[in-house]
């Protein structure tokens, strides 16, 4: 079987507005930890190296936090999700992306392992995945440094018409794991109202003291 270049980075994806929330939900709070620190901590547990992605209005709050080196700041002009995994790979070109957002504070250890292990089992892929009833999950995966420049590829030749994440990466060679009722654990908290409906049925309620 070939053997992969180990050159996997994580990425916590943080640069959204973060309007429905009304706060930057990257900075929210459980346990004492902004909600960018445990996204962080998860990924760092896989044994790799941790970047944030921010947009330049976060940069003050987000070095209060964390090391300046690893902020990626926001580089093209690419709205959303899609701008943080393009800007990361204009900064880190030769590096695999293992991407999480900073509101996804569910996820857990095994799901992330598990993904590592496909990615060593299949090598060639561009993109590595969850799915769920034909809908994929491409805030919680591992792009590939290839599969990454056909992405800025396609900004620079302006064949990203749509940015949404989704749309983009239909061109990419992907693999995709099912979720086997793990569906929660992907819950984005996009809103007080999420927070107020999802902690009420969990004994780990994640907004700490955010309503205090």
């Amino acid at each position: 079987m070939k053997k992969r270049r180990d050159n996997l980075v994580g990425l916590v994806l943080c640069g959204g507005q973060s309007r429905r929330m009304g706060t930057d939900k990257g900075q929210l709070r459980k346990d004492g930890l902004a909600w960018a620190e445990h996204l962080q901590h998860r990924l760092a547990s896989l044994g790799l190296d941790t970047y944030l992605s921010i947009n330049p209005l976060q940069q003050p709050s987000y070095q209060q936090l964390f090391p300046p080196e690893s902020l990626i700041t926001d580089q093209v002009d690419v709205p959303g999700p899609l701008g943080g995994l393009l800007s990361a790979h204009r900064h880190l070109p030769d590096a695999d992306l293992f991407v999480l957002p900073c509101d996804m504070i569910d996820m857990d250890l095994p799901l992330l392992e598990r993904l590592l292990d496909i990615r060593r089992q299949i090598v060639q892929a561009d993109l590595y995945l969850y799915a769920t009833n034909g809908q994929v999950e491409p805030l919680c995966a591992i792009y590939t440094a290839s599969g990454l420049a056909k992405l800025y590829r396609a900004y620079q030749n302006q064949h990203l018409h749509n940015f949404s994440v989704k749309r983009a990466i239909q061109g990419l060679c992907t693999v995709k794991l099912p979720l086997h009722g793990h569906e929660k654990k992907f819950r984005n908290y996009n809103t007080p109202e999420h927070i107020r409906k999802w902690q009420k049925n969990t004994a780990d309620p994640v907004f700490g003291t955010f309503f205090e």
